[in-house]
């Protein structure tokens, strides 16, 4: 924002439309620290909906008069093994890029996180208090009072910031791209260290690949794990009459 651009705004009128959150938040996501930035309304919109949607996911929607329920709709479920790895994905992706002050990816991954949790049964306290923690530098307003409707009597100022831990970042299943003499034909998804065979009876059971493998003689598989099978398939001649 300045007088030389033509856009000059006043964070005052700003904050009392969006909230000082919001404000925040877009600053750091209109690109990389050193760059220089146009203000763009409709930026500020956009970060002032992903606040909004995170409030919703973890307090639920209003009331018809407008008004929110005092806790959360989060539950004390334990987390399930692929809510673990989405969060310690977002929190390795997030502490990388502010130690690097690329904050408008950091933000990004926040906000793919988001996307993700919408889409699970229910949201378990213990993961969404660490992405809490994970929002409080960028939004520290917000996430402070979520953080005391999650149950918590002390200021998130307090609480260390989230560390990824490793097991939860191992990729578990590979997309397999699966070739019949040379050509990609399709692709599988496989478990991480599975055997030509298994490899083999995925592709033969797949809809699109089996009617390359049926009906010809497997002359050889070429497969290297967790990057490709090659399957050389003659097809048999039909004896004419």
């Amino acid at each position: 924002m300045s007088k030389s651009r033509g856009n000059v705004i006043n964070p005052d009128d700003v904050i009392s439309e969006y909230g000082s959150d919001s404000l925040r938040l877009y600053e750091m996501f209109m690109g990389p620290l050193r760059d220089s930035k146009t203000w763009s309304t409709g930026g500020i919109e956009g970060v002032h909906r992903f606040l909004g949607r995170t409030w919703r996911l973890i307090v639920g929607p209003p009331f018809p008069d407008g008004s929110c329920r005092d806790g959360t709709v989060a539950t004390d479920s334990e987390p399930t093994l692929e809510q673990l790895r989405v969060l310690h994905k977002c929190i390795a992706k997030v502490s990388e890029e502010i130690q690097e002050t690329r904050f408008n990816t950091a933000i990004s991954s926040m906000m793919e996180f988001i996307n993700a949790a919408y889409k699970w049964e229910n949201q378990p306290k213990e993961v969404m208090e660490v992405f809490v923690l994970l929002l409080s530098p960028f939004a520290p307003h917000m996430a402070e009072e979520l953080w005391f409707r999650l149950g918590n009597s002390t200021s998130l100022a307090y609480e260390p910031f989230p560390e990824a831990k490793s097991e939860y970042l191992k990729e578990t299943t590979v997309v397999l791209p699966v070739q019949i003499n040379g050509k990609t034909r399709g692709t599988i998804t496989v478990e991480t260290g599975c055997s030509e065979e298994d490899a083999f009876k995925l592709a033969s059971a797949d809809e699109k690949l089996c009617k390359y493998l049926n009906g010809g003689e497997i002359k050889k598989r070429i497969y290297v794990p967790g990057r490709i099978l090659n399957v050389i398939v003659v097809q048999q001649k039909v004896a004419r009459s």
